[in-house]
């Protein structure tokens, strides 16, 4: 019996509860990135120094303590530790165990949504890559291009959610251009530089993925949703708002849509 035949007779549950913890795995490593590779890259005015993914090992950031591997464990090890640094019981942040179930939880949704299939496997990967995308922007203003890229070319070559090849081209051109466009309008209009290279490539990657049919949804949902995210921060006096979580949920959102 081939490994897909045994697959296949796993209980419904069992395989959503695997997927949901490899997806709580993944954010957690992703929280690691988020907070490790500005440092690393030089990112930061003071970077710690030899600070990187791999090392040290994750420790408590108070007493600096390495945390056991049973208390790494996604979800689970915050509650093993009662919220608490088991050395100099400081507080830890619930954040952590609600993103690791938020990035679990996104997996289930997208392979009940899309089914065991090319589709789904794509959207659980590119819920992951958003996900992580999404955090690093709102709290360093930053999409690397180790991810953008990457995922600019896999949507382009592979992407399961358009077949032709032409239309996705045409999706990351329209994608490149409407970004390009409309920051180099603006930034002319109110004399800044409002150029976010991160923003273009992470649009050129969804229209990659999404292809040129779907782009005006994609644009229209970016907008608004950067409205409403950006409208309560200028009211508190932030000039400056990440446009990268409102470009993420946008392309979620195109990638759930009929085709």
């Amino acid at each position: 019996m081939s490994a897909l035949s045994y697959l296949l007779e796993v209980p419904l549950s069992l395989l959503l509860f695997f997927a949901m913890w490899v997806g709580a795995c993944f954010t957690s490593f992703g929280r690691v990135a988020v907070f490790r590779l500005p440092h690393q890259m030089g990112w930061r005015e003071d970077p710690e120094p030899n600070l990187t993914l791999c090392s040290p090992p994750s420790r408590c950031d108070t007493c600096h303590t390495k945390i056991s591997k049973w208390h790494l464990l996604p979800i689970f090890g915050w509650f093993l530790t009662k919220g608490r640094c088991p050395s100099c019981k400081m507080l830890i942040s619930i954040l952590h165990p609600m993103f690791e179930l938020v990035g679990g939880i996104g997996w289930i949704a997208a392979l009940l949504y899309f089914g065991f299939t090319d589709e789904g496997l794509a959207a659980c990967l590119l819920w992951q890559s958003l996900l992580f995308l999404a955090e690093m922007d709102w709290r360093e203003t930053w999409l690397p291009a180790v991810i953008t890229f990457p995922l600019f070319w896999i949507g382009l070559l592979f992407s399961p959610f358009t077949l032709s090849i032409e239309e996705r081209a045409w999706g990351a051109f329209i994608g490149f251009f409407t970004m390009w466009f409309s920051m180099t309008a603006v930034g002319y209009l109110k004399k800044m530089n409002l150029f976010a290279g991160g923003d273009i490539a992470l649009a050129c990657a969804a229209g990659a993925w999404i292809g040129i049919g779907k782009m005006p949804i994609f644009l229209f949902s970016s907008a608004i949703i950067f409205i409403l995210i950006a409208l309560p921060a200028r009211l508190r006096g932030q000039m400056m708002v990440p446009m990268g979580p409102a470009l993420a949920i946008a392309f979620l959102i195109s990638i759930a849509l009929p085709k």
